[in-house]
């Protein structure tokens, strides 16, 4: 019954769904599920999330964990010329989190721009850590490693985008 009712934006009493008066101030009332939007506010709004899913963070980083795992470590084991050290190790996981926020953005339903990018800022830090551990001959300052990782977040973020674009196309 709680989300049935209407709070008031004036004073934040709570008000019967069928109100159009506030009880408490007097302010008038307009329920927000009511209200339609004109098509300049609909076009307007078509880049806007309306809210934030944990779950697709969840799947966004599961995402970048099993990308990153093929590309730092499985793809090293099995071609010996292939060295993910330092920046070129930094461009990769870009790569990986460009590709994988478009993944998200493409399969997600609604709209998903933050999700991939919080996913994006939570693999930064394991990544980071494995590069410096396997950095033998190309070590990154702790500069680099902040500004590759961001760098890494706003692609993702990119990638979302691009991601959501072809979703809408459907």
């Amino acid at each position: 019954m709680a989300s049935q009712e209407i709070v008031c934006t004036v004073c934040g009493a709570k008000n019967e769904p069928n109100a159009t008066r506030c009880t408490s101030c007097g302010a008038r009332i307009d329920p927000l599920d009511s209200r339609e939007y004109s098509a300049e506010e609909m076009h307007q709004r078509r880049y806007q999330q309306d809210s934030f899913s944990w779950k697709w963070t969840g799947i966004a980083f599961g995402i970048f964990v099993v990308l990153q795992g093929i590309a730092l470590v499985l793809l090293p084991m099995g071609i010996s010329s292939y060295d993910p050290q330092g920046l070129p190790g930094l461009l990769i996981s870009a790569g990986v989190w460009f590709v994988g926020g478009i993944v998200v953005g493409r399969a997600s339903p609604g709209k998903t721009f933050l999700e991939p990018a919080v996913a994006a800022a939570l693999a930064v830090i394991p990544t980071l850590l494995y590069l410096n551990h396997i950095a033998d001959v190309y070590e990154l300052s702790p500069l680099a490693n902040i500004v590759g990782g961001l760098i890494g977040v706003m692609v993702t973020l990119l990638g979302s985008f691009i991601g959501e674009k072809l979703q809408m196309g459907k």
